[in-house]
């Protein structure tokens, strides 16, 4: 990652930090326009559940508590989160998100996960990638903090949605309304069943599928 994405992710969190939620839209799209496009990306498996999920119009989120170990823990065993990068192609998620390259690339829009973000009261936003640790003191910098993760990981170029749900005790969340634009099939992929169901599922829901 170049030294001015780590600067602009790091004045992102600082103005969500600030509940400057004007400042942080704009830095957002700043960054997205240098960037993305608009275009952000899930690393999957090619397995039956995926297909389901595509299928339905559903994304599965799970506890944070499960992969963050810093900030509030309830506030974490409450907060359900699903990762997107806006890295296109990316070795290291093909590696370790998509079954060394047998699963789906699947291609979201910008505006679609926005939509899904505000019909479920989801937060939107890229990671801070940072070797400084943050100061918790208080609700809000605890809550951020699950937005904050050291630079050896910054290859991901990961961007968070998630929520928090004081009520639930799911271990995870399945939640509708939200379809990829395209799927690339990964370039190892070689279960023959499972993509040509994936095949039929894109022609009936009007999903390009790229192999």
């Amino acid at each position: 990652m170049k030294e001015w994405e780590y600067e602009l992710r790091s004045d992102i969190f600082s103005a969500f930090l600030a509940n400057n939620k004007q400042m942080a839209s704009a830095l957002m799209w700043e960054l997205i326009g240098k960037k993305s496009g608009g275009l952000f990306y899930r690393y999957r498996p090619l397995d039956l559940m995926e297909l389901t999920s595509i299928r339905y119009d559903q994304m599965y989120f799970c506890r944070a508590i499960r992969f963050d170990n810093h900030g509030d823990g309830m506030i974490r065993f409450k907060s359900y989160v699903t990762c997107f990068t806006d890295k296109k192609n990316s070795l290291t998620m093909w590696n370790d998100y998509a079954n060394a390259a047998k699963g789906i690339c699947m291609e979201y829009s910008y505006d679609d996960i926005m939509t899904f973000a505000q019909d479920n009261n989801l937060f939107f936003a890229p990671v801070r990638y940072s070797d400084k640790d943050l100061e918790i003191t208080d609700k809000v910098s605890s809550v951020m903090s699950m937005m904050s993760k050291p630079k050896v990981e910054s290859d991901e170029y990961e961007w968070r949605l998630w929520k928090i749900d004081l009520h639930s005790t799911d271990i995870g969340k399945i939640m509708a309304g939200i379809s990829p634009r395209k799927i690339y099939i990964g370039r190892n992929a070689d279960d023959e069943e499972l993509i040509n169901e994936l095949y039929d599922i894109g022609a009936e829901k009007e999903i390009e599928i790229i192999r």
